[in-house]
């Protein structure tokens, strides 16, 4: 049966394979669907250690330890609450900075004490 030409595209295609046998792909350098064998390689990428990302990472995790200490110190000397806008805005900026920081700043120990499956790969380049 031959599609007419209200059949859609997917189905002209369906059908002209339908009596072809399978063929075995040649080993050269271009294989017959267009496909090239060196894609498949891995790219050349620049190994380079991102001391930039590296520095922002302890930045991060030291400005949030010293806002959530700071805001703890806040609180244990402040007797009276006067200053409590305060201590929440240092809660809030010191959690907002040491999550991340802290999350990456375990990456990058855990690769710098050579564990199995953390690469500097996992950390994301930032500038």
């Amino acid at each position: 049966m031959f599609p007419t030409k209200t059949d859609s595209r997917r189905r002209l295609n369906a059908t002209a394979y339908l009596n072809v046998e399978n063929t075995k792909a040649a080993a050269d350098t271009t294989e017959p669907d267009g496909f090239v064998n060196e894609q498949w390689t891995a790219p050349n990428v620049d190994e380079s250690t991102p001391w930039k990302t590296i520095a922002i990472i302890i930045t991060l995790f030291i400005g949030g330890t010293t806002c959530i200490c700071c805001a703890a110190l806040d609180w244990l000397a402040d007797a009276n609450q006067n200053r409590s806008d305060r201590i929440w805005a240092l809660i809030i900026i010191g959690v907002l900075t040491i999550i991340p920081g802290g999350y990456y700043f375990y990456i990058l120990s855990c690769i710098l004490m050579r564990r199995q499956g953390y690469t500097m790969d996992d950390i994301r380049r930032l500038g």
